[in-house]
């Protein structure tokens, strides 16, 4: 059985390509050199926004620490709702924390949803 293996691996045959194959692949090779290359990514523009978002989300987790220190500190909820506000916070059966953070979640979804909505609707738009 080995022997059979080594007499194939030894036997070499030449291998010639088919016609026009050498012409078909420098055609490809021209044809990607033509190409001109990819548009740099504009980092000193974007740089100021990647700064600037990465100070806002610092700012973010500090205020959800503090805010969190603050909730299981205080036994209540805070009643310094914004006027139009209160109602929705303070209605009776809205009256415990984990309510009140339910809310607060609904209104985030919200905005985020408007908010991609909005920007779909822009994009949209241009197409």
């Amino acid at each position: 059985m080995l022997d059979e293996i080594d007499r194939v691996l030894t036997h070499e045959e030449e291998i010639i390509p088919s016609s026009g194959f050498a012409a078909s692949v420098m055609e490809a090779v021209r044809r990607e050199a033509s190409i001109p290359p990819p548009i740099p990514f504009p980092w000193l523009r974007a740089l100021p926004g990647i700064i600037v978002a990465g100070i806002v989300l610092i700012m973010l987790v500090v205020e959800l620490v503090i805010q969190t220190v603050k909730v299981f500190s205080v036994p209540q909820v805070s009643t310094a709702w914004p006027g139009w506000l209160a109602p929705l916070f303070h209605a009776p059966i809205l009256n415990s924390q984990i309510a009140a953070a339910g809310m607060w979640l609904v209104l985030a979804l919200l905005v985020s949803l408007g908010a991609m909505m909005f920007s779909m609707r822009l994009t949209s738009a241009r197409t």
